[in-house]
């Protein structure tokens, strides 16, 4: 704007020439006829179009010594000085929002009152630009205008708002300077500030200087709970609401206060599940009054249904007089929050009859129970119907969206989210990470769906997108879990052992314990598992998640080979629940020790759990792998007899090969034409093995044209057939056989057996001469070959399964990896230890026969599965990994050899 144009002839009276009004076109026009247009103004350029006039007529540039004379005003008309018709063009510019112009005014008007820069500054506030607010009063102070108590509460929320400490505690300083700090309104708003700012120890030494001049007042407190419950301190909230109540009364409240004191301190009884805090909040809330009202109603139905107390929930939801979204919300979050799912489902269906404003966090709630409850595709069907309502979805929505594509395995919904979250702003580039919490949610949330639905590459790209100093243990937990059950658990471990890693390293929480442990038993990984062990029993905070770690326990050390340690880890536990129970009795199961197997069966029984389905299916399993055949049937008899249990095609599985077992083979096929539901690939697996055991070749073609007809056929479906062609000596058909795999892409995983002992562990494969003790163990294995056939053992040549005379069977037999895997053990173990030895396929009977002998001439307790064990070949950096773990532990003082109690 032009403000120093040349004076006009007359100073006090002007002729208005522009269009703004036509009734004053050739009228002598005086401040006070400007200031009463400027009140008219309902455009910014009519606005721009007064003050041009107002400039011209030179009523904003009069000399310094004329304005400090009073001029005589018109008959009847009030003084309007230059100083007051420049703050009504500030005004009229503010009122037509344009902000800009307004600014460019109120720097020339000297002195500016602070008034109005107090409205600027609100105003910028007002539309999200904080940093320009924040800039505005900094302008402020250099034109020489003092902020007021007005002035400093909104610049330290637009400080608290973005949140920038620095500027903040700054502005402190200026509070202090100018005398401001016996001010309540703005020692409160200093408390605020430095909460959202996360510098609670500012906000309570500030609190605390409040209180001690006696300046302290109800938004004093209410800001100091408001700042500990965001700040995850719960109790101390709730320490401090208690003062409240006898400090405060005292001093003069209002209702708006009580109810804000009120909304504040439920969500700290909520975190909590503090029942008797959430109650006794209620009474207060009915005592003084306040509990009619909406927003102590909503929060009341929110704390109650996050304690588990739904009924009280629903109580009070009821009692609501004027119900609102929020209140709908809040009761449809609480039944999906406690698992009532149908209740949540039922009343979003009546909001959508009785037309209630659905809002995002309605839709949310829907979505995220239905994907907590396993139901993924209705939360996909919900997700589409809030999109074609025109809601909008936030990020929990996103999140939650991810979460049932990751369930389903989605992966083209999956990345059409990823695509939507890019679009809508939801989620930033992948070649600029955003840094704030809301967008690592749904990073981890994307690696957590692209891990399960198999595609690491996504996974991984997106996880070295994020720095590393802005990983949480979300984002590696995530990581961790996918290569642990749906990738290679070699890399499961690296990252493990990359997330503890100094400088920036992440402490584990239960579930990226239950990963790796999951990871070190798909690997037989005894020595890792133990270090993991070890470090559970020196951090308490796994205490609460104990079930969870202690069930991961048993079943690494159950598949790693060492199921008394599983049991010792089970006995240790203070309480178990019914997986606890179905882990040890799988422990005993894959191990053989079916007497030990049912035993827990029993107890599990009278310790009150009642046994299901997957119970009975770890219990046949047993039976069948213990050669129990009539308890295995009775067993699974009893499912639907005395347990009211419907047998699945799982269960029909095991009886099978129970039956085969026993000879039956002619009644497991009657039981798979007599299945009530159609036989599924697990059922045609177990009566393809059923004929490998009898030489049914005729049923075992029918079986694999089955699995054929099904897609369901694998290297070891065709493996099976062929060894059934092998023993019946039609050799063409195994070349046959050979061939299809061949053509159809289908490969052999080759058998692999390993050991841990002192110097590591070693792997070996079927006539494997690379170790550099291959001489020696080939030595060791021909004598004790000798000497076990001297007491009677016979090699079972069944199991050369090549069209080789006896003597090169023989030969073949004894180049087994089991049987290297047990002569390294021997040459590298220390007498009296035992030997523990893995594979990644069944195990050969030959080789069990031939271990049942030796465990009788040597000094050392030999353990080797009964089924497989292993999933995944271990790789030779796990030892690197160990080693390494062992130096991290060792620095951090933390015992990698596990002690015998469970602390």
């Amino acid at each position: 704007m032009l403000f120093n144009l040349p004076k006009a002839i007359q100073p006090i009276g002007a002729r208005f020439l522009s269009g703004a009004s036509a009734a004053c076109f050739g009228v002598d026009v005086y401040p006070v006829h400007f200031a009463s247009l400027l009140k008219e103004c309902k455009s910014a350029n009519t606005v721009r179009q007064i003050h041009q006039q107002i400039i011209a007529s030179g009523l904003l540039s009069l000399p310094a010594p004329f304005l400090s004379v009073s001029l005589p005003p018109l008959p009847s008309q009030p003084f309007i000085s230059p100083r007051s018709l420049g703050t009504g063009v500030v005004a009229s510019y503010l009122a037509c929002g344009a902000t800009n112009d307004a600014l460019l005014v109120l720097e020339r008007v000297t002195p500016s009152p602070p008034v109005w820069w107090n409205l600027l500054i609100r105003e910028y506030i007002k539309q999200g630009r904080l940093d320009r607010a924040i800039a505005l009063s900094c302008r402020m102070l250099r034109v020489g205008t003092r902020p007021d108590h007005f002035t400093l509460p909104y610049v330290l929320k637009a400080c608290g708002e973005l949140p920038s400490y620095r500027c903040g505690s700054t502005f402190h300083g200026l509070i202090c300077c100018n005398g401001f700090e016996s001010n309540v309104f703005i020692c409160n708003a200093l408390v605020t500030m430095y909460s959202r700012c996360g510098s609670l120890e500012e906000a309570s030494m500030v609190f605390d200087e409040i209180t001690q001049r006696g300046i302290d007042d109800v938004i004093s407190w209410n800001s100091i709970v408001s700042a500990h419950v965001k700040g995850s301190n719960p109790w101390t909230a709730l320490d401090l609401f208690s003062k409240m109540t006898l400090i405060v009364h005292e001093k003069a409240t209002n209702e708006r206060s009580d109810i804000i004191s009120i909304v504040n301190i439920l969500p700290a009884c909520a975190s909590l599940k503090a029942v008797t805090q959430t109650k006794e909040v209620h009474g207060n809330a009915i005592r003084n009054g306040t509990f009619p009202d909406v927003f102590v109603g909503n929060a009341l139905v929110d704390a109650y249904a996050k304690c588990g107390l739904t009924e009280n929930a629903v109580k009070v939801f009821n009692m609501i007089e004027f119900k609102d979204v929020v209140s709908w919300n809040a009761m449809v979050a609480g039944y999906s929050q406690n698992g009532n799912f149908e209740a949540a489902f039922e009343l979003f269906k009546n909001m959508r009859k009785e037309n209630i404003p659905l809002d995002v966090v309605t839709w949310t709630a829907v979505i995220a129970g239905y994907s907590q409850r396993g139901c993924s595709h209705e939360a996909l069907d919900v997700f589409r119907q809030m999109l074609y309502s025109g809601s909008l979805p936030n990020v929990v929505t996103i999140i939650s969206v991810l979460s049932a594509c990751a369930s389903l395995g989605a992966f083209s919904q999956g990345t059409e989210i990823h695509a939507y979250s890019l679009k809508n702003f939801l989620l930033v580039l992948d070649d600029d990470f955003g840094g704030d919490d809301e967008d690592l949610m749904v990073h981890n949330a994307l690696i957590d769906m692209y891990s399960k639905c198999r595609s690491f590459n996504a996974a991984r790209s997106i996880f070295d997108n994020i720095p590393l100093e802005e990983r949480n243990v979300v984002t590696w937990t995530v990581m961790i879990g996918g290569y642990a059950q749906y990738g290679d658990s070699n890399d499961a471990l690296k990252f493990f052992v990359d997330m503890i890693q100094e400088p920036y390293g992440v402490a584990p929480n239960a579930y990226t314990i239950s990963c790796i442990l999951m990871a070190c038993a798909h690997l037989a990984a005894l020595r890792i598992g133990k270090q993991i062990h070890a470090y559970v029993l020196r951090h308490h905070q796994y205490e609460s998640s104990m079930y969870f770690v202690a069930n991961c326990l048993i079943d690494m050390y159950s598949k790693c080979g060492d199921v008394d340690k599983a049991r010792h880890v089970f006995n240790s536990m203070p309480q178990r629940n019914a997986i606890s129970w179905t882990s040890m009795l799988t422990g005993y199961g894959m191990h053989g020790r079916g007497r030990e197997a049912l035993d827990i069966f029993d107890k599990m029984q009278k310790a009150g759990f009642v046994p299901d389905d997957i119970a009975f299916l770890v219990l046949l399993y047993a039976c069948s792998h213990c050669g129990m055949v009539d308890r295995g049937l009775a067993y699974f008899d009893s499912m639907s007899a005395d347990y009211g249990l419907t047998p699945r095609a799982e269960h029909y599985a095991c009886a099978i090969d129970l039956l085969a077992r026993s000879g039956r083979l002619d009644k497991a096929w009657k039981t798979v034409k007599d299945m009530p539901m159609e036989p599924t690939a697990v059922v045609w697996v177990a009566l393809l093995s059923a004929c490998r055991v009898h030489s049914n070749v005729e049923l075992a073609e029918h079986a694999l044209d089955k699995l054929v007809e099904m897609n369901a056929e694998n290297d070891g479906s065709y493996t099976l057939i062929s060894n059934i062609y092998a023993n019946a000596g039609r050799w063409k058909d195994v070349a046959r056989i050979r061939h299809l795999m061949k053509k159809s892409g289908i490969k052999k995983r080759p058998g692999c057996s390993w050991v841990q002992c002192q110097k590591g562990t070693a792997s070996f494969f079927v006539g494997d001469r690379s170790h550099p003790l291959s001489p020696q163990i080939y030595a060791l294995l021909e004598r004790l070959i000798d000497r076990i056939k001297a007491m009677g053992y016979v090699p079972e040549t069944n199991f050369a399964l090549h069209d080789v005379d006896e003597e090169e069977k023989n030969n073949l037999l004894t180049e087994h990896s089991e049987k290297l895997a047990l002569a390294y053990g021997l040459l590298t173990t220390s007498p009296g230890c035992p030997i523990r030895i893995t594979k990644n396929l069944r195990v050969c009977g030959d080789c069990h026969s031939a271990f049942t002998y030796i465990s009788k001439i040597v000094d050392h307790e030999i353990i080797v599965p009964y089924e497989t064990l292993v999933e995944r070949v271990v790789s030779p950096e796990n030892e690197e990994i160990a080693s390494r773990l062992t130096q991290r532990f060792e620095k951090k003082r933390i015992p990698y050899i596990v002690v015998d109690e469970w602390k």
